[in-house]
């Protein structure tokens, strides 16, 4: 019989929350999930896979010294935007901290083409989705949470729960590979 797997997300974004559920369905029989929105330390839109990840290390070392009970993993999610030489994207980084090994585990999501349009309009004091709802009338800030930049962009081909199912789904199997 399997025990009961512990995580803590280290967010309260609905988008996150969902991946997490439907990735930990189709790796563990019985889990529980806690989340709490913990600061990243980071832009709220960070540039680099660098800052991404960075931000995900701080709330998982600023959770970990709160937690008041036991977990199996601690989940930090972060979206970013890459610029490069050929357009701009908008993807997500998975950082798992299994608290058994203290080991990490990273996962990268597919990336989605972001306009021009939305990128003349970006700055560092500006968050992505402000300017997508600036942008994009027809989209709600409730249903920005939901789908995302990505999932506005790809007319919900390509949601930000499904960005981060990617993301948590290639962090979770490496994991899985590391103890064969």
């Amino acid at each position: 019989m399997q025990s009961k797997k512990k995580i803590f997300l280290t967010s309260n974004n609905p988008a996150k929350v969902e991946a997490v559920k439907i990735v930990c369905s189709k790796l563990f029989d019985v889990f529980s999930i806690k989340h709490e929105d913990i600061a990243s330390g980071v832009s709220d839109t960070p540039f680099t896979d660098d800052e991404a990840i960075l931000g995900c290390y701080t709330r998982i070392n600023s959770s970990e010294h709160n937690l008041s009970e036991h977990v199996d993993y601690i989940i930090a999610l972060e979206g970013l935007i890459e610029k490069k030489s050929f357009g701009q994207f908008v993807y997500g980084w998975a950082v798992i901290k299994e608290m058994e090994s203290s080991s990490f585990f990273y996962g990268c999501s597919g990336k989605v083409y972001l306009p021009n349009r939305v990128m003349q309009k970006m700055s560092s004091q500006k968050r992505l989705s402000d300017v997508v709802l600036e942008l994009y009338p027809g989209t709600s800030a409730d249903e920005l949470k939901l789908i995302g930049t990505n999932g506005v962009l790809t007319d919900g081909l390509y949601t930000r729960a499904m960005e981060f199912e990617t993301a948590l789904l290639c962090a979770f199997g490496s994991m899985m590979t590391s103890k064969v």
